[in-house]
This record gives C-alpha cells, sequence and structure tokens, in this order.
C-alpha cells in the first residue's frame, strides 16, 4: 500500500495514495549539502549591502536583537542566534549591553520555557528576553506615518539602543506576500493600532470587495500591507538583518545577512527558488498538510495552508487542510468574527470600521469558504464553530476522502497533494 506521511502536531497522519486515480505530489525538492552552521557562517561572513555585523558594532554601544515569537520556532533561532552572539563579542560588545526583544506583534506573552526553546539552553542562561507588548503603550514611541496613513509607533527599546539588529526566517505569508525582514518591525514590534491599521490594508477598497487581491502570498508589487512595512522599517533604519530560508523539509536553504532591504529581497528570490513550484492548470482537489508543529498549532496559523492551497485549486473546487489545532483556533476574536454575524459583507462591514488583527484568520475562512469547497482533518473542538464557517470537520483522513470522493463527481478529477503547504507556492506557468 502507497502512503504519504504527512505531519500532524509532533506526530503523523498517514494519507493512503492507492484510493486515488491520477495524483500530483506538489513539492520543491531542492535542498542544500551545507551544514546549518556553514550556511549561517556565510551569510555573516558575505553580508549584502552592508559592512559585516563585527565592522558595524563598537564596543560600549547596546544592542538590541529583534527575534521572533514562539510561533515561529521552526526557524531555529537556537542555530543562528549563537553565531550571531559569538560576532558580537569578538567585536567587544558585552552580554550586558545585550537585549533580546521579542516581536511577539498581536500575539500572546511566552513563558520562560519558550524563551528557552528560542534560544536554546545555554543564551537562555545568559540573556533575558523581553516580550514586546503592543498594548503597553508606555513602552511606545511614534516614528511617523507610512504613505497609507498608517501611524507607526514602536517598542522605544528598539529606538533607544545604539544598534538594531532583525532576526527571523523568510516565508511566504497569506497578507503580506513575504514574511520576514521588515515585519520584525510592523507587525512584530509595534503598537497595537499600528497593528490594526496595517493589517486593514488587506482588503480592497470598497466595502463589499472582500480582500484585496494583491495582498496574497508570493506577491510584493502593490500589496499594500507591505508598503506600510517598508515605511516603517525606514523610520527606524535598522542596523543588521539576518534571516533564514528553509526547505520543504524544514532545513535550511540559504540564508541572508547585511541591509535591511537589500537582504530581504535577495531573500524572497532564495524562497521562490526552494518553495514554488510551477504547475499547468488548477487541480479540482488540493489536498494539503501544514507541516506539523507549530505550524498546526492553532487554526490562526494554520489558515495559512488553505492560503497557499487555493493558489493550485480551481474556483468551487476542494480543499482538504490536515492540521492538529490542539490549540483550536487560537484567538477568541477569530471565534467570534464567525459565530457573531450571519454572513461576510457583515464581518467585513465590522472590520473596516474596528479591525482586529487577532479576527483576521477566521474571516479568511469565511471569505475562501464561500469560494471553495473547505474541509479539515483536525482535533478542532467544537466542530460547530468550523461548521457555521463553511468547513467540513473530520477526525481522519479517511473519512475526509471518502466525503470528496462523494461529493467531487468528476471521474477525471485532477488532485494536487501539499506535503508541507506553508513551505510552498503553487504558481500558473
Amino acid at each position: 500500500m502507497a502512503t504519504l506521511s504527512l505531519k500532524y502536531g509532533k506526530g503523523y497522519k498517514e494519507l493512503s495514495l492507492d484510493v486515488f486515480e491520477e495524483y500530483r505530489i506538489l513539492e520543491n525538492k531542492k535542498t542544500s549539502k551545507r551544514s546549518a552552521k556553514e550556511i549561517i557562517q556565510d551569510a555573516l561572513d558575505h553580508p549584502i549591502g552592508s559592512s559585516r555585523l563585527s565592522q558595524i558594532v563598537k564596543k560600549g554601544e547596546r544592542i538590541c536583537i529583534i527575534i521572533s515569537d514562539i510561533s515561529r520556532y521552526y526557524q531555529r533561532m537556537d542555530l543562528f542566534l549563537p553565531e550571531i552572539i559569538k560576532e558580537l563579542n569578538s567585536a567587544g560588545i558585552l552580554d550586558e549591553d545585550i537585549t533580546f526583544l521579542c516581536a511577539t506583534g498581536a500575539h500572546a506573552a511566552q513563558t520562560e520555557e519558550e524563551h528557552a526553546l528560542l534560544l536554546g539552553e545555554e543564551l537562555k542562561k545568559r540573556f533575558c528576553v523581553v516580550d514586546h507588548d503592543c498594548h503597553n503603550k508606555e513602552d511606545l514611541m511614534t516614528l511617523g506615518i507610512t504613505r497609507n496613513g498608517t501611524e507607526v509607533a514602536v517598542n522605544r527599546r528598539a529606538v533607544e539602543c545604539d544598534r538594531l539588529i532583525l532576526t527571523g526566517g523568510i516565508t511566504y505569508h497569506d497578507m503580506a506576500g513575504y514574511g520576514g525582514g521588515r515585519k520584525s518591525i510592523l507587525p512584530g514590534i509595534a503598537g497595537y493600532e499600528s497593528v490594526a491599521a496595517n493589517h486593514s490594508r488587506v482588503f480592497g477598497k470598497n466595502v463589499g470587495s472582500g480582500l484585496n487581491p494583491e495582498c496574497r502570498m508570493g506577491n510584493l508589487e502593490r500589496n499594500p500591507m507591505h508598503e506600510d512595512m517598508i515605511d516603517a522599517c525606514a523610520m527606524i533604519k535598522p542596523d543588521f538583518l539576518f534571516n533564514v530560508i528553509l526547505d520543504s523539509n524544514g532545513n535550511y536553504y540559504k540564508a541572508v545577512a547585511g541591509d535591511a532591504q537589500e537582504a530581504f529581497l535577495m531573500g524572497t528570490k532564495y524562497l521562490d527558488e526552494v518553495g514554488a513550484v510551477l504547475i499547468e492548470e488548477k487541480s479540482d482537489v488540493v489536498i494539503a498538510g501544514c507541516g506539523g508543529f507549530p505550524k498546526d498549532l492553532d487554526l490562526y496559523q494554520a489558515s495559512k495552508a488553505f492560503s497557499a492551497s487555493v493558489e493550485a485549486v480551481k474556483e468551487n473546487g476542494t480543499v482538504l487542510v490536515i492540521a492538529r489545532c490542539a490549540n483550536n483556533m487560537g484567538t477568541e476574536e477569530s471565534v467570534s468574527i464567525i459565530t457573531d454575524f450571519q454572513e461576510n459583507l457583515q464581518r467585513e462591514t465590522f472590520l473596516r470600521k474596528d479591525f482586529l488583527p487577532e479576527a483576521f484568520s477566521g474571516y479568511l475562512l469565511c471569505e475562501l469558504a464561500e469560494k471553495y469547497n473547505l474541509i479539515m482533518v483536525s482535533d478542532y473542538e467544537p466542530k460547530s464553530e468550523l461548521n457555521q464557517c463553511g468547513i467540513q470537520l473530520f477526525r481522519e483522513i479517511s473519512e475526509a476522502i471518502s466525503y470528496i470522493e462523494k461529493t467531487v463527481n468528476k471521474k477525471d478529477k485532477r488532485i494536487y497533494i501539499l506535503p508541507s503547504a506553508m513551505s510552498v507556492l503553487p504558481k500558473l506557468k
């Protein structure tokens, strides 16, 4: 029996391939033969558009290093942060002059155990991590207004330090086009009102138009969310950036370092090298895995697998996402945007008036459910929340496949399988 193991939380679910007459697995098999340490060191040794980090900083300067939160644990910060610290120490920077600021955006604060996972045990013994609190206005400084009218307020630690270093990973993002780079500033360390204003750019110009088609995975051009982020980053002028790019197996493919803008843009090209998959035409059915923990920790994160999948499916086609979602939706606001309204126009009107970043995933799923047949295999509770959104929920893959066989009647139906949907972007030739 031919099966495909799909990561599910910290375990796996088995997808039987024998039930399909014809299918294509969409994955980019490019990988690097170099070790993670070699990739990290090569980026630090060859910065893009700037001097190397040890030549930028000076002894006695206060350094602020922005890191991602636990939802981006897959970046394996514990591998590259020690190398960055070594470079800083070699330039005479003392441990006590280094602050780690976690770009939680509008996410919840983290535990000491989670901080240890992010930094690694050795660095956690030497340093403390400060979680950004987007609601603490005493910790915020206003920098200016973007071209789209978003007022940018950020954590004052990043402004008052002598040198600011951004770290993270470049991924596909369902609103900003690409994650990483400038996202460490906005929404990473921005005030809640700034985050909300930036996220509200995801809508089209007119009420009822729904989501802006430019705010999609793999697109930066005319993307107003990205424009906001670029403007915010330019206001604070980071001194150095280090971002990793992962392959579909979660291993390091490349890393970029140097100027915050130039290095980030080069990183997006590297991501397309290892993440884009060309398709001749869209399919009737897409079956997608998220890539396991923490990508499927909750539906707030796992919804990105739906965003990637719809790039490969016909309108009114069927998308099945396999995501454990041990923390269910992950935000009460996304649940409320589903359950408190009966139709998407009401949801859109509400969010245009008072945008809640935590509610976006709920809205996104409701809009996608109007255009596609959405299915999930998940531990999500309760089922009624997703049913109201328009998602059919099953506990086992076999049950979901039986449902697809009954509802998709085409004998010649085309099926695409995305084992790691959040690491791959299907693109029409």
